[in-house]
């Protein structure tokens, strides 16, 4: 005796086929945007932020020349522009160093001693020379180094 043939599928059968598809589609979909976010570096992350700072007009040889750049800050939906200072020193060729105003001891802004030719913490008495090395104070290093270039008569730092 033969079995009989199961006839076409009933309507429970088909509802958790169903059921079960949207939910793995939902899974996957999940997944998916997890795994871009903990996989990929974001794009403000990943590109390089390069700020006009000025021209090699406005900056005089050997001289630190202080100037406040507008840097876009990202942090997840939140977007800025954080002012920062930095000091050029321009070699009177093509070649410009970024010196950040920061000072390395507690984070004051220094300023440049153009009698002394140093830079000077005014809260805690560090000193600095031109290149930024620590010369007299608490400082525990020098002033950190900005990457610079220079692009047709502008400077540019990368922060």
């Amino acid at each position: 005796m033969s079995q009989p043939v199961d006839p076409a599928p009933g309507r429970r059968q088909i509802l958790a086929a169903f059921v079960t598809a949207v939910t793995a589609g939902i899974g996957a979909s999940l997944a998916a945007i997890l795994g871009a976010f903990a996989l990929k570096p974001s794009r403000a992350a990943a590109s390089e932020c390069w700020v006009h700072a000025g021209t090699l007009d406005d900056l005089t040889a050997n001289v630190p020349v202080p100037h406040v750049v507008s840097v876009p800050r990202v942090d997840g939906w939140y977007r800025e522009r954080a002012r920062q200072m930095v000091f050029l020193v321009w070699d009177g060729n093509q070649q410009v160093t970024a010196l950040s105003a920061t000072c390395s001891h507690l984070g004051c802004q220094v300023a440049w001693n153009g009698e002394t030719k140093q830079f000077k913490c005014p809260c805690h008495g560090g000193v600095y020379d031109v290149s930024g090395r620590v010369v007299s104070g608490p400082p525990p290093r020098p002033l950190e180094s900005v990457a610079a270039q220079v692009r047709g008569g502008n400077v540019l730092v990368k922060l």
